[in-house]
């Protein structure tokens, strides 16, 4: 495994510096259910108020499960990390019972017209479709923002990420030791609505 998180934080940066302002965005949560039935919450990521429970997640996450040396193991680099992400990106939580289960960030690119994704489930809730689900709303949310497209990178030996993600329309673009994947938002209409609960809707209001 490849244990190089300031390589993907780099990219980050370079990829964010001068790019557009994502406070304004408006998203209200809904009701979604994963493959068992069981209910779960997706909603924005409030810095303020999730931090220390992104934290926990992140703290209780499997080592053996990370990606490209993310996420960072100690409490001190979580941190680091999580405050530059919502520093400079816009974030959406799967939350059951309290506690976050899933986040998924985007990051602008430099010319705002693409945008660096990343994600991570615990490992509890793993395999029942909640990545796919949260991907699958992040994905709409990029399109109604206007992005061009959406860039990942993972590992080329984590197949079933990489299985979900060409599900969803991405494509492999450079297939070495790490898989960078592209989705053109442009080309493709995307993907199949998550389910959401009847009283509640997904609206995006960009500024």
């Amino acid at each position: 495994m490849i244990n190089n998180p300031k390589k993907i934080i780099n990219r980050i940066k370079r990829n964010f510096k001068g790019a557009m302002k994502l406070d304004s965005i408006e998203f209200k949560e809904f009701t979604a259910r994963d493959k068992i039935k069981e209910p779960f919450t997706i909603r924005k990521y409030i810095h303020e108020e999730d931090r220390e429970k992104l934290i926990q997640m992140y703290e209780n996450f499997d080592p053996s499960l990370r990606c490209l040396g993310l996420p960072p193991i100690t409490r001190v680099a979580i941190e680091n990390w999580i405050d530059y992400l919502a520093k400079n990106g816009f974030a959406l939580v799967a939350e059951k019972d309290g506690r976050i289960i899933g986040h998924v960030v985007i990051v602008p690119t430099e010319d705002g017209k693409k945008a660096d994704i990343t994600i991570f489930i615990h490992q509890d809730f793993q395999n029942r479709g909640v990545g796919q689900i949260l991907m699958k709303t992040m994905i709409d949310l990029c399109r109604k923002i206007g992005f061009d497209g959406i860039m990942l990178v993972t590992e080329r030996t984590n197949a079933r990420a990489i299985h979900v993600y060409k599900k969803l329309g991405f494509e492999v673009v450079s297939p070495y030791i790490e898989y960078d994947m592209y989705l053109d938002l442009k080309k493709s209409e995307g993907t199949e609505k998550p389910e959401e609960s009847k009283e509640e809707k997904v609206v995006i209001s960009p500024a």
